[in-house]
């Protein structure tokens, strides 16, 4: 009988993946994409938070690195990726995962309009139009209502559909892009073709199961120890789980097995930092929809986010509030305030008590990071502009 694997605590499975998170002393230097390699993703769905989640990842003393400016020299990029939300991403990593996050747009496409989007006749003519799409893409850029235009002339008026539908079926079939633009901002995006922009993918970037165990590793290194079960929720569902546990099977050697305190079945990579219990955590503010609280299924959460504190972060209509860590764990949420002078602060929403060590941490925190800050994200929130 095989020993039984070491079982870690929700305290040492915390402290794992905060240091991979730069969480604990920050992240060490490198390139911009290097740091979000490191991290897997920056989760992106509004454009004005991930400068934030990046920076609250590096020591203080680091100046902010400018991701437009890596993303307009290609090494970085802005994509609906994983469980089909925007992410910003290594343009290393984009095709692995790109190749394993687009079937879900056609399995999305399939479920919504009762037919095959590739075989049928309806996706036929579509499918006819997309050249013409192409073709206006390589002119400039262009927003899904330019898109959808575009189709709907193709198509004469027939087939336009509800929902995005004629959208829906071009993102499904073309890898795309958020091209970087002046004027960017939270829903004024504008798509170029992946492979225009980065070149065309690798040959084995292809293959879906080769792509898994790319992703598999960038997932672990970045926030395991960790469960098929949590990767899966990751990258999203739509797949089932058994490709990703050929995935992670494949990474053979380069694995240990651990368990959590349920008996859990925990898999990470061999040389990956995990921390001793007793290790410090300092307090940190956290981005709005942090990709640290979103990496795991529900229950794995606990490592970070207390149960019975899911349901106040991650509201019903799945926006992820700002949230703050104390020796580790979410302990509040925070909203970003501008005063008439031009001032900003963070008004802290704690969960308990706070000690006046620790707000004064958080406090000299919101000092380093609200000033980059976009605009935007003042202007999302009611009384914060």
């Amino acid at each position: 009988m095989p020993p039984s694997p070491p079982v870690l605590s929700l305290r040492q499975l915390n402290r794992a993946t905060l240091a991979r998170q730069g969480l604990l002393d920050g992240l060490p230097s490198g390139s911009t994409a290097a740091l979000v390699h490191r991290v897997a993703s920056l989760q992106a769905q509004h454009p004005d938070w991930p400068p934030l989640a990046l920076h609250a990842r590096l020591p203080p003393d680091r100046p902010l690195p400018r991701l437009t400016d890596a993303r307009r020299r290609r090494t970085l990029v802005r994509a609906s990726l994983m469980r089909l939300t925007v992410h910003i991403v290594a343009a290393e990593d984009f095709w692995p995962m790109s190749t394993v996050s687009l079937p879900f747009r056609w399995r999305q496409w399939r479920l919504m309009f009762k037919q095959d989007p590739a075989t049928s006749a309806l996706g036929r003519r579509i499918s006819a139009a997309h050249g013409a799409v192409l073709a206006a893409m390589r002119e400039a850029p262009r927003a899904i209502h330019e898109i959808e235009a575009i189709l709907a002339e193709q198509l004469r008026g027939d087939d336009v559909l509800p929902n995005r539908g004629l959208w829906r079926h071009f993102s499904g079939a073309v890898p795309l892009i958020q091209a970087p633009h002046d004027g960017e901002a939270y829903g004024r995006q504008r798509y170029m073709p992946a492979a225009d922009w980065l070149g065309p993918p690798p040959n084995d970037t292809a293959d879906p199961d080769h792509a898994a165990r790319h992703v598999a590793e960038v997932y672990l290194a970045a926030f395991g120890p960790a469960s098929v079960e949590d990767l899966v929720a990751y990258v999203g569902r739509g797949d089932g789980i058994t490709r990703w546990r050929r995935a992670v099977a494949a990474l053979g050697e380069r694995l240990v097995h651990l368990a959590d305190e349920g008996g859990r079945h925990l898999v990470d990579l061999a040389g990956a930092p995990r921390p001793s219990l007793d290790t410090p955590a300092p307090p940190r503010l956290l981005a709005r929809w942090d990709s640290l609280l979103l990496a795991y299924g529900t229950r794995d959460r606990r490592r970070v986010l207390p149960e019975n504190r899911q349901s106040t972060v991650i509201t019903k209509n799945a926006d992820v509030l700002p949230t703050f860590l104390v020796d580790g764990m979410v302990a509040g949420t925070w909203l970003p305030r501008r005063a008439r002078d031009g001032t900003v602060r963070a008004e802290l929403r704690p969960f308990g008590r706070l000690t006046m060590a620790d707000r004064e941490a958080l406090e000299a925190e919101a000092e380093r990071l609200l000033p980059e800050l976009a605009p935007g994200a003042f202007a999302r929130y009611p009384g914060t502009g």
